[in-house]
């Protein structure tokens, strides 16, 4: 059996094509983490100015909680692999802050909130921030 010219052309490039898509695959970047929700809920110690900052977050990752205002952030880790956090920080009412999450050496974008007392997401006095 005789081919006729250009088929194992054909042949070869489809097999080149291929194999390029197969590589590429294997090298092309990860999707971002997603960035967290806003916290659920803020509460805040009036004696020592300190916020208890709870929320959810990707099972196992890095969780950073960051406020502007202060320069200063607290990190923790979901070690029981629940997908929630709890963060203490010292704040003042109304201050701008930021949560991020990390897995391994991907990070989320950060989401920004107002340091406010807040319960199930929503906050207690919606005009104390205004």
């Amino acid at each position: 059996m005789q081919l006729k010219p250009g088929v194992m052309q054909r042949r070869s490039f489809s097999l080149a094509a291929v194999s390029f898509l197969v590589l590429a695959g294997c090298v092309s970047p990860t999707l971002p983490l997603p960035p967290p929700d806003a916290p659920l809920s803020l509460s805040v110690d009036v004696t020592t100015s300190e916020w208890l900052i709870t929320g959810n977050c990707l099972q196992g990752a890095l969780v950073t909680v960051f406020n502007e205002a202060t320069g200063q952030g607290s990190v923790v880790e979901d070690r029981d692999l629940d997908g929630k956090y709890e963060i203490r920080l010292q704040a003042t009412r109304c201050d701008l802050a930021w949560v991020q999450q990390t897995i391994g050496q991907d990070a989320s974008a950060p989401t920004t909130f107002v340091i406010d007392e807040t319960v199930d997401g929503i906050p207690i006095d919606p005009q104390a921030c205004k």
